[in-house]
């Protein structure tokens, strides 16, 4: 193992027996005394990072189980330590348990009401500053997604790309624009300018990417891990994120969504203009964007191309169900 990592693990005070490389930038570290650690890159100024170690410590005092530093232990004293490079990289218990599976419906539950714990923990203390928001910036991401989607399909008209890429583009350009087209539709129908004008009524602290890998079942409940993304948004933004990343792998099953918001609304209220906005980043082609990208996971090819395609064509059946449950479980804004 990188001599600079176990520096690093040094600089938090322990004494390391082994480390293993789980990827970039994430290590597992095992101490002497036979703890577990998690020893991460956190690719935020630090500024960002002292924010997010402030409000998850605030709302840990709440009774939030999420896995992060304990100050009051030696190995949490410290918030972070910087590489040769500069880079700070932070220390966390590596909570034993297992990721939850999007084919139990208990612990899709259960991810949901963690979920809502979280948004619900930290409306009064968190908000009143507004740090870090996206909650104005909707409209000019999905207008960013949008172009490059069109630059994309451009480049594939002029034949720039692999020859296999070029076709499949060529053949399924506009569809794949109409998707796009639509979502930002959603948007404009919605109560987004609404909820951007009152952001300290309607913003939550928003984990930024939750999904299956970002949670820890163990016999103390569910745990949410990796905070990197940590900041304020709208509530619809998380449950789309943990909704797309439980469902993309599982044909866009709607159990696993109902199971997800039965859970949230356990703890918290959801109003139907909530769901009208969970229906504009479903509805967008993120499965596309992500191999066009291309996502690193996610090598750029026909298959994964058609593989993408597939899903968008699902989401169309997908909200229509979402549409329903809605009706049914909506409560006035």
């Amino acid at each position: 193992m990188n001599e600079r990592m176990f520096n690093i693990a040094d600089g938090f005070g322990l004494e390391v027996s082994r480390m293993k490389k789980i990827r970039k930038g994430i290590y597992r570290v095992i101490t002497c005394d036979h703890q577990s650690f998690s020893l991460k890159r956190m690719p935020k100024r630090l500024a960002r990072l002292k924010w997010t170690d402030q409000v998850l410590q605030r709302i840990r005092k709440r009774g939030v189980l999420i896995s992060w530093r304990n100050p009051q232990t030696r190995e949490g004293r410290k918030l972070y330590v910087l590489s040769s490079n500069g880079k700070p990289f932070v220390l966390t218990p590596w909570l034993s348990g297992r990721e939850p599976s999007p084919t139990s419906l208990k612990d899709m539950r259960a991810c949901g009401a963690a979920l809502a714990r979280m948004h619900e923990s930290g409306k009064n203390e968190i908000l009143s500053g507004m740090k870090y928001s996206r909650i104005g910036t909707w409209k000019s991401t999905l207008l960013k997604k949008h172009k490059f989607l069109k630059r994309k399909i451009r480049q594939a008209k002029r034949n720039e790309l692999r020859p296999s890429i070029n076709s499949f583009v060529q053949e399924h350009g506009a569809e794949i624009l109409q998707y796009s087209n639509q979502a930002r539709r959603l948007l404009r129908h919605s109560n987004y300018r609404k909820y951007c004008k009152k952001p300290g009524r309607f913003g939550v602290l928003s984990h930024g990417d939750g999904g299956p890998s970002n949670f820890i079942c163990n016999a103390k409940g569910t745990h949410l891990i990796d905070f990197e993304t940590l900041h304020i948004d709208l509530r619809a933004f998380d449950l789309y994120r943990v909704i797309y990343n439980s469902c993309k792998d599982y044909h866009f099953d709607f159990a696993i969504a109902k199971a997800i918001l039965n859970g949230y609304r356990q703890v918290a209220k959801l109003s139907k203009h909530d769901y009208e906005l969970i229906q504009v980043w479903l509805r967008f082609p993120f499965t596309t964007y992500l191999v066009l990208a291309p996502f690193p996971r996610i090598p750029l090819n026909k298959k994964n191309l058609r593989w993408a395609l597939h899903s968008e064509r699902r989401i169309g059946a997908f909200l229509q169900k979402l549409d329903k449950y809605a009706v049914k479980h909506s409560t006035s804004s």
